[in-house]
């Protein structure tokens, strides 16, 4: 395994930003997971139940959706890079503070009905509803990403950052939970409750937007080329390639994840509801436990190689799991297996700092900041994985003899359920870990990025304040 380079100017008292910024940084996480985790909790209830949006419609429009969101991505991480920072004040921050704002009134006027008999008004109120929300979320959430390479350089600090976005996804996890109880009870308590968590939400991202400081000396002079020539030098970029081929297959596994809890919980001895909570539990508050270890860890070794280890680990553990869970009466111990693969694929504490090493080699090698560009490409990739996994999942249930709707299944569609939990989503893993095999930011490549990336931000930092 390989070892970092010695980490004592990384110390924490060598971080670039203080304590306060860094949790600040964090902070947007909790908004974040409030309004994302309603909106996909209740949605399809709230359309599809309470105003009984036609099926042909509601297909129609999800379509719709798909096209659009998977250009959302692109356009709007291209449209914060090339934002003037002098006439808004900032490219990033501006974003947040405003589209934040936005965000939370849309996601609180969405639950008025518009109409509950005329199908036409109630598809137009589902399609853009869905359309506006989410390209206010992808514009927030992808500048918030993008503005961790730029405030800070210090990888252990960007790990830290990670770390604190745990911490708020977890609290911001409670709300998400409640408001299904609180949709149950009625559309006028659900309008309460969401005006609450809008009002909370927006006046989060302002606070957040308002206590952090954009860096402008870092691009402010470079030459912006045009939308294919900043894809032909980002896409072939080894860096950006092995990355994106692992996080893909892991969108795979997500999408695997908790929306495959209606054929999970049979083997998980629960309800379904309890099982959706325990399974979401596991995947927030244990999976804290692994970024913490992880967290520790990484001052003495690679994230690159911490991660590898941490997926053959994993696959490992997922066969055994599979094997030892074919008997029925030791399911059971199915929440021993889970607890111990969620606290080890704490890796993934690592996504956002390996994205942002991507951005520096691009700025290192083109001597553009251009995350924005990165993270939008790299996310419509990503769509490809969210769209193709509940397809494969779905028919590896199906070829093992899983019936829809049914209370019971047969032992072989048992056994269906045990694969697609352990094995399929091994088979992911290891694509995306022989990817990551090949991730070209580790040992003297790395220091060699980072040393001259920290030259030329001095050179440019310089250049800036002579301006002044």
């Amino acid at each position: 395994m390989e070892k970092t380079e010695n980490r004592a100017n990384e110390a924490e008292d060598q971080y670039t930003l203080t304590k306060k910024e860094r949790i600040a940084y964090s902070l947007a996480n909790l908004p974040h997971t409030i309004l994302a985790g309603i909106f996909g909790l209740t949605y399809v209830n709230y359309f599809w139940d309470d105003l009984k949006i036609l099926p042909i419609l509601f297909t129609i429009g999800q379509v719709v959706y798909l096209i659009i969101n998977s250009f959302n991505d692109f356009y709007l991480g291209r449209l914060s890079d090339k934002t003037d920072h002098k006439k808004w004040g900032s490219r990033r921050l501006v974003y947040i503070k405003w589209g934040g704002v936005l965000w939370a009134f849309v996601f609180f006027s969405l639950w008025f009905p518009w109409s509950y008999t005329n199908q036409v008004i109630i598809f137009i109120h589902f399609l853009v509803s869905i359309c506006a929300f989410d390209m206010l979320l992808t514009l927030v959430i992808l500048v918030w990403i993008a503005l961790m390479p730029e405030l800070t350089e210090n990888i252990d600090e960007r790990n830290q950052m990670a770390l604190n976005n745990q911490y708020f996804l977890i609290i911001g996890a409670l709300p998400v939970l409640i408001s299904f109880v609180v949709f149950e009870m009625g559309l006028v308590s659900f309008h309460i409750y969401t005006g609450i968590c809008a009002v909370l939400s927006a006046g989060l991202y302002y606070f957040v937007a308002s206590k952090l400081k954009e860096k402008p000396e870092l691009y402010e002079d470079q030459v912006e080329v045009s939308i294919i020539e900043a894809l032909k030098e980002v896409v072939p970029n080894k860096s950006f390639i092995t990355l994106t081929i692992f996080r893909t297959f892991r969108q795979i596994n997500i999408s695997l994840g908790l929306s495959f809890v209606f054929a999970y919980f049979l083997i998980f001895g629960v309800d379904i509801w309890m099982a959706s909570l325990l399974y979401y539990l596991l995947s927030t508050v244990v999976t804290l436990i692994g970024f913490i270890i992880y967290k520790k860890l990484s001052l003495r070794y690679e994230m690159r190689s911490l991660m590898i280890w941490g997926i053959l680990f994993q696959i490992c553990l997922n066969v055994i799991a599979f094997f030892v869970l074919l008997p029925r009466e030791l399911e059971p111990l199915v929440w021993l297996f889970l607890t111990a693969n969620f606290i080890i694929q704490g890796y993934v504490l690592f996504d956002f700092p390996l994205l942002s090493l991507v951005t520096d080699e691009d700025e290192f090698e083109n001597r553009s900041r251009r995350e924005g560009l990165i993270l939008g490409t790299n996310a419509f990739i990503l769509k490809i994985g969210e769209s193709i996994g509940p397809i494969i999942g779905t028919n590896v249930l199906l070829l093992f003899g899983f019936i829809q709707g049914a209370s019971t299944q047969a032992s072989m569609a048992i056994v269906g359920i045990k694969f697609l939990l352990f094995i399929i989503q091994s088979i992911f893993i290891a694509i995306g870990g022989i990817s990551l095999y090949f991730f070209p930011l580790h040992g003297e490549r790395l220091k060699h990025v980072r040393s001259k990336l920290s030259e030329i931000h001095k050179e440019k930092t310089k250049k800036y304040e002579a301006k002044l």
